[in-house]
């Protein structure tokens, strides 16, 4: 099983740049990988302002559509441009899920796959109840990157 925690955090917003996934688990991930692929030959991510130089993936489910963004921790009263979204995630109790992978999208499947297929339905004291989820990098090292997700909980 991963590495997790369950730890109490900060708010902190995301901004994004975005994309709508479509049909099931598999198509979806293909879709994912096409977007980063998009993202990183366009070198859009060096066009956000951000706090650090990490870049994230935000999960999140908005009337009925499942949206999907690249984007960078930014300072709460940032303001978003045309194409871009304001991801706000609240202060409370998160999984944090730590990992290492070869690439960026290696991680960020390394992470999302155990969250909710492994630790998540194990959790006895906590649920998650939707919300944005994110997965990020913080660190690259000689074999790949290092990074996190993070799942908002509540408590049972």
């Amino acid at each position: 099983m991963a590495d997790y925690t369950i730890e109490t955090k900060a708010a902190f917003t995301v901004l994004g740049i975005g994309t709508v996934l479509t049909g099931g688990f598999p198509e979806m991930g293909q879709q994912k990988t096409a977007f980063w692929q998009k993202i990183n030959a366009e070198r859009a991510l060096d066009q956000l302002p951000g706090l650090n130089d990490y870049p994230f993936a935000v999960n999140e489910a908005v009337n009925g559509e499942f949206h999907y963004y690249a984007g960078r921790e930014v300072a709460a009263d940032a303001a978003a441009k045309a194409g871009q979204r304001l991801i706000e995630f609240p202060a409370g109790k998160y999984l944090v899920i730590t990992g290492h992978a070869a690439d960026q999208m290696g991680l960020y499947n390394a992470l999302e796959g155990p969250a909710f297929g492994e630790i998540l339905p194990q959790l006895t004291d906590y649920a998650y109840v939707g919300g944005p989820n994110t997965s990020y990098v913080t660190g690259t090292t000689a074999t790949g990157v290092t990074g996190e997700m993070l799942v908002p909980l509540v408590e049972k």
